[in-house]
């Protein structure tokens, strides 16, 4: 009987090859191309991680491992705001907006970029039978005085919501039972919204970081799945780019009068 004869299979060769262009045609089947080079000394290939890093060229810093996972979290604009609105209405006074009846209160926020976050939040927080007047800059009230009344008169609360209370409807202003104003959050208020939404608090931010930020610019500091450091080197960057905008913008009108 004849045997047959078994090919052998074909094996793979490695080979080395500098950093260039290959021309792959002149390859024979099976070969590998592998683009680092074998150290003989070491008896390996060299490590990639080993390669020196070159002058002149920036690497960005790891990104903060994300911490760990300690219940609900809330987002960004709910949590500068809602620490924000705590800051200013005392323990009571919340109480009070969660179970009284027919109540009349006035808020006043920091700018009109605020009214309708903290709109959002008072709705989320003590709820809907609360009647809004919300106002800003290019909005007057939409509900009238005698919407007010009528609210008020028929046991529901109206709270009127606005950077300026001029612009609020004038029998909301005079029933007021309570107003609560908001100021521009503080290092400590920031500390605390930062607490809530990455689940553990920095070690401190300063007042002067936050001081000339506006809402949109403390939120957008804030970042899913980022660290609280890292949120205070955003907002103290921010901080520092917008302070040398207005001191340029300063410098061309005190040139140009």
């Amino acid at each position: 009987m004849k045997k047959t004869k078994r090919r052998p299979s074909p094996g793979i060769t490695v080979r080395t090859v500098p950093k260039r262009l290959v021309d792959h045609h002149v390859m024979p089947p099976g070969t590998v191309l592998i683009d680092r080079v074998f150290d003989r000394k070491l008896g390996r290939f060299e490590d990639p991680d080993d390669e020196p890093q070159i002058e002149g060229n920036f690497y960005l810093d790891p990104e903060e491992e994300p911490p760990p996972s300690r219940g609900v979290r809330e987002e960004a604009m709910t949590a500068v705001v809602g620490a924000t609105f705590e800051a200013a209405a005392s323990t009571d006074q919340r109480r009070k907006l969660r179970h009284g009846q027919a109540l009349c209160v006035i808020v006043l926020v920091p700018t009109p970029a605020w009214v309708l976050p903290v709109s959002i939040h008072f709705r989320s927080a003590f709820g809907d039978r609360w009647v809004q007047q919300t106002c800003d800059a290019s909005h007057v009230a939409s509900t009238g005085s005698s919407a007010v009344s009528g609210a008020l008169s028929s046991g529901q609360s109206v709270v009127g919501i606005s950077a300026d209370v001029s612009l609020l409807a004038a029998t909301l202003v005079g029933a007021g039972d309570a107003t609560v104003r908001l100021t521009a959050p503080n290092g400590a208020v920031v500390k605390t919204a930062i607490a809530r939404f990455a689940g553990r608090a920095p070690v401190e931010v300063a007042d002067s970081i936050v001081a000339e930020l506006n809402l949109d610019d403390i939120v957008a500091a804030f970042r899913p799945g980022t660290g609280p450091q890292r949120i205070v080197q955003r907002l103290a960057a921010a901080a520092a780019v917008l302070r040398v905008h207005r001191d340029l913008k300063k410098e061309r009108q005190s040139c140009s009068s």
